[in-house]
């Protein structure tokens, strides 16, 4: 189809495409954060959140998180981002935490599915998924030294 084609389209077809095409993307995105939410919401009513919270929350605090905020950090690192949205909406997290978060994520998200794509086009995924995950932590290790 050519591109005047698409203009002489009446828009009540175009309206019916868009909608149909946005209810399939809704279903495939409800799919991860749903669960996600979910199951991270369940498991703040149990001690595994305090515990892992207690646990990871040195390391995180090098970021700026508070410890429970490995949750969503790992789901990003092996998941994807919509599954790290799922597990930081039932948090509580400040907008700050949100942004430093979203910054290392956005550098070492889906670590897990690209690598795999990663290795089979060069020799070096390790180090590039390595380079990731070291440049995804300092860029957040240094927001946070910076970010008010």
């Amino acid at each position: 189809m050519d591109a005047s084609a698409d203009i002489s389209r009446p828009l009540g077809e175009s309206v019916r495409e868009g909608l149909a095409k946005s209810l399939v993307s809704l279903g495939i995105l409800a799919r991860v954060l749903v669960p996600s939410y979910l199951v991270v919401d369940l498991l703040r009513q149990t001690p595994v959140i305090p515990w892992i919270a207690d646990a990871l929350a040195p390391a995180m605090g090098l970021l700026g998180l508070p410890g429970e905020a490995a949750v969503p950090l790992v789901a990003g690192f092996t998941v994807n981002l919509y599954a790290a949205l799922g597990a930081m909406a039932p948090l509580g997290l400040a907008p700050r935490q949100v942004t430093i978060l979203g910054l290392v994520l956005g550098i070492a998200h889906a670590l897990l599915v690209e690598t795999a794509v990663i290795r089979q086009v060069c020799r070096h995924w390790l180090a590039l998924a390595a380079a990731r995950l070291v440049l995804g932590l300092s860029a957040g290790a240094l927001l946070h030294l910076v970010l008010p």
